[in-house]
């Protein structure tokens, strides 16, 4: 009769550990900085183009403004306890690059997630090109649907980001991304 119990009790310790390791990572990544919540997410698939305009009508693409591209990406920028963020794709459109992103909850507890003021969200994120310029993002999926909200992506969802940088990195050139607390991904657009 006890080995039975132990059994259970090994399920319960593992499921308790994974629910703390959960729950630390999400404060880890929700508020790591003093000057408020640095963790964007994002609200379920995005699909279409992107959302920034396209070029004017009549005028093709020039050498400053290439033709609209969506280049695939796939890059891990984050992957902890079942937990994962991935940059999935960059969309080049009306002269601004909008770096698509997943989130995704494997583990068996909520993440919880939180996006920061407009103010603080802009300054969080940031691409350093080639030439060593740094551009911040005009707009991001925190900013234009939760500014300064908390809340938590289930076990097994997905949700989807984004960042909207008002530049066009160089085919071939790379960039690095910094996408809110983060480590620094190198980009290449192929």
């Amino acid at each position: 009769m006890q080995k039975r119990y132990v059994g259970l009790l090994a399920v319960v310790v593992a499921t308790a550990c994974l629910a703390v390791v959960g729950t630390l990572g999400g404060w880890y990544l929700a508020d790591r900085t003093a000057s408020g919540p640095v963790d964007p997410t994002t609200a379920a698939a995005t699909t279409g183009g992107p959302s920034a305009g396209s070029p004017a009508s009549g005028s093709g693409p020039s050498p400053s403004q290439p033709a609209a591209r969506t280049y695939p990406l796939d890059q891990s920028v984050y992957r902890q306890s079942g937990l994962t963020v991935t940059l999935v794709s960059a969309e080049v459109s009306g002269g601004k690059l909008r770096l698509n992103l997943t989130y995704r909850n494997g583990s068996p507890v909520a993440w919880p997630v939180s996006c920061p003021t407009a103010e603080v969200d802009r300054t969080s994120s940031r691409i350093v090109l080639a030439d060593g310029r740094t551009v911040r993002p005009e707009s991001t999926w925190c900013t234009e649907t939760r500014p300064d909200e908390s809340f938590s992506i289930a076990p097994g969802e997905r949700v989807d980001s984004w960042g909207l940088f008002p530049v066009v990195p160089e085919t071939g050139s790379s960039f690095e991304l910094t996408w809110y607390d983060f480590p620094a991904l190198d980009v290449r657009l192929r």
